[in-house]
């Protein structure tokens, strides 16, 4: 047989023997969602899920959900103790289920009525969830890695907004866990395809107008606010409600001035025509809800237009928020996708 033949060949016993070397992974995150107070477990945990659906797709030998639901339900006090380290019940589970590595944690969910929206009626429940695991590896009850998160969802319905806010926090943190994992254990880096980072999301709550200019019907802290998750998004960045977004955008209007100038200096000129200049300072604040730090910066805009028997072209409140949003989008530059 020519070496043509025996390439093809090779590779599928290469192939074969990398696949039946991979280490085994289990998953094991209950969960609870608390809804007006009231803590419900979750019988289909979502987190766990993802993190499940996340860790084959990178290539991972992952143990079938169904068993390990078997085992929250019948043995829960053993997957506590496995938990916080007892390597007698991590030795149990690695058995049971023949897993090198287990990847064990908690999700919790809270559900409060999100006021700020309503929808035809409908009103928003908005949910923060967190999620905590380690990963162990079996064989010795040594930590391979540990990492949570914070994140939020938003539905009509408390359970599915409890749901959705889970399932992000499992997507978010499967990459992050998994590149930790293969760093600290070597044997899982053949099967290991590799994965995206979940990028933020970014959300905007109103600013607040301590300025001296108000415009009668208009909003002005929401305006700023919609605006800038507008240019967000028109930038490329994954904007969200603000509750269920992983950066929160909001700031102060500290200073706002407006100069009118006639184009002649006759004083009842300026009553036909006249350009109009603003100069408009925002304090920015951009809050991070997982570690409740946050970037501060100063923005000032001016924007010039042009007022034609009380008519304005330019300068108007939408046109000052647009320069306002912008200017924010470039100072966060590449931080939102590098984050």
């Amino acid at each position: 047989m020519s070496w043509k033949g025996w390439l093809p060949l090779s590779l599928l016993v290469f192939g074969f023997f990398a696949f039946a070397s991979c280490p085994t992974v289990c998953v094991i995150i209950p969960e609870t969602v608390i809804i007006e107070r009231i803590p419900r477990p979750v019988p289909d945990p979502a987190s766990e899920t993802a993190v499940i659906k996340a860790f084959i797709s990178y290539g991972f030998h992952v143990v079938d959900q169904a068993q390990v639901k078997f085992l929250r339900m019948t043995e829960p006090e053993l997957v506590e103790k496995a938990r916080n380290g007892d390597l007698s019940a991590i030795r149990q589970l690695s058995e049971r289920f023949v897993a090198d590595v287990l990847v064990l944690g908690e999700a919790v969910a809270t559900v409060t009525v999100f006021e700020a929206l309503r929808i035809q009626g409908e009103t928003l429940q908005d949910s923060r969830a967190r999620v905590e695991v380690r990963a162990i590896e079996a064989a010795t009850g040594r930590i391979l890695a540990a990492d949570a998160l914070h994140t939020g969802g938003v539905d009509f319905s408390p359970e599915l907004a409890g749901k959705k806010s889970l399932e992000r926090a499992g997507e978010k943190i499967a990459c992050r866990l998994a590149k930790v994992i293969v760093q600290n254990y070597p044997a899982l880096g053949p099967c290991f395809r590799g994965c995206p980072v979940v990028s933020p999301t970014y959300g905007a709550l109103p600013f607040e107008n301590n300025s001296p200019v108000w415009v009668r019907g208009l909003n002005l802290g929401q305006l700023f606010a919609t605006t800038v998750e507008t240019e967000l998004s028109k930038a490329g960045y994954k904007t969200a409600q603000a509750l269920a977004a992983d950066y929160i955008v909001t700031g102060v209007v500290t200073d706002w001035r407006e100069v009118r100038t006639p184009p002649l200096n006759i004083p009842w000129l300026e009553w036909v025509v006249c350009g109009i200049a603003d100069w408009v300072t925002v304090d920015v604040r951009v809050l991070n809800l997982d570690t409740a730090e946050f970037d501060g910066f100063e923005v000032t805009v001016n924007v010039a237009g042009l007022e034609i028997l009380g008519f304005r072209f330019g300068a108007s409140p939408h046109d000052i928020a647009r320069a306002v949003a912008k200017e924010i989008t470039s100072h966060l530059g590449g931080q939102c996708r590098e984050r």
